[in-house]
């Protein structure tokens, strides 16, 4: 495990890098502030080590990172109507970072702040964050751990667990922008997706679930067959931020939830996990200039996460947890040619 010096915070903690690897080269650059995965490198079908993963070129952007590049998101991933949820009859209120009308990936969230470091070495980093009650306006004090993994089939694998001393609802993700034919080669217009997902969760025009699941039958979030970005471009303007439905129920281990494979590099891209449903976001509000020029377009997100605004959705997977009932999830992705 190599560990540099990345930033260092206005209050004068210090921010590291650690870069894990495998001995052909496979490995991640990930920061212990926010649990924010900076590179990752995986050979392309000539062997050539390549960075698909979107981020920033100067450091300390990450205290900011308004595109969450590469961010462990909590305590609740993506929406909240109305930034309101109510739980054993008190009503709780976040703060409307979201067009001012719900709460997103938890307010003031956890890929803003600086985690420890528990474990170090080639092929894992394992962090740890405590959150106290009432931060971000949600209930009770939460103990997280996060523990990053490299698998020699070329598998970033992502552990997250989380304990609350009292009732409280938490919801995980990483927040990783991947471009396929690398992060410095503009569109993924020539990316191919499939999605084994039959129904998905309605939004409205500012994105806030509507409640309503509906099939993915006879319409553009069918990608059971697999799709090109281009094409699907092509049907709506920047593409997809929603959320497919997976399963309808949590810890129940998928495989291959998504594959992405890029037309240039002939990079694939297989999402395994326990979580009943997937984001996919195609990076349509991108126009940043990190590592390398970001226009629209330039990077996807695939967040593994319960149903979104499942605190406000009896009939949804449920975000609850308890002590003696910890949060456990895990996301790998596997990357080949």
């Amino acid at each position: 495990m190599k560990k540099e010096t990345f930033f260092t915070l206005p209050d004068g903690r210090t921010a590291n890098l650690f870069k894990m690897r495998l001995p052909d080269g496979f490995g991640a650059d990930i920061t212990d502030f926010g649990g924010c995965v900076v590179s990752l490198f995986t050979p392309d079908a000539s062997g050539k080590l390549t960075d698909v993963a979107l981020g920033w070129k100067d450091p300390s952007y990450y205290m900011v990172n308004h595109t969450n590049f590469g961010a462990l998101i909590g305590r609740i991933a993506n929406r909240i109507s109305n930034g309101r949820f109510e739980l054993d009859g008190e009503v709780y209120q976040l703060y409307l970072n979201d067009n001012r009308r719900c709460s997103l990936h938890g307010s003031f969230g956890f890929g803003h702040r600086l985690w420890q470091v528990e474990n170090a070495t080639d092929t894992e980093l394992t962090l740890t964050l405590f959150s106290p009650h009432g931060d971000a306006g949600f209930p009770g004090n939460l103990a997280v751990r996060a523990a990053y993994r490299l698998g020699a089939d070329h598998t970033l694998e992502i552990e997250i667990s989380a304990e609350s001393d009292r009732p409280t609802v938490a919801d995980f993700t990483n927040h990783t922008y991947f471009n396929l034919d690398g992060e410095n080669s503009g569109s993924t217009a020539d990316h191919v997706i499939a999605i084994a997902a039959d129904a998905y969760t309605e939004t409205d025009q500012y994105l806030q679930p509507t409640g309503k699941i509906l099939p993915v039958d006879n319409s553009r979030f069918d990608l059971r067959k697999g799709k090109k970005f281009s094409t699907i471009f092509a049907e709506y303007d920047g593409g997809f931020d929603d959320n497919f439905i997976i399963g309808d129920a949590d810890h129940c281990y998928r495989e291959n939830v998504a594959v992405v494979t890029a037309g240039h590099s002939g990079i694939k891209l297989a999402v395994h996990t326990s979580r009943p449903g997937v984001q996919l976001y195609m990076g349509n509000f991108l126009d940043d200039h990190g590592k390398s020029p970001y226009p629209r377009n330039s990077g996807f997100c695939l967040e593994t996460q319960c149903w979104p605004d499942a605190v406000n959705h009896p009939d949804f997977p449920s975000v609850r947890i308890e002590p003696g009932k910890p949060h456990h999830s895990i996301t790998r992705y596997k990357f080949s040619v």
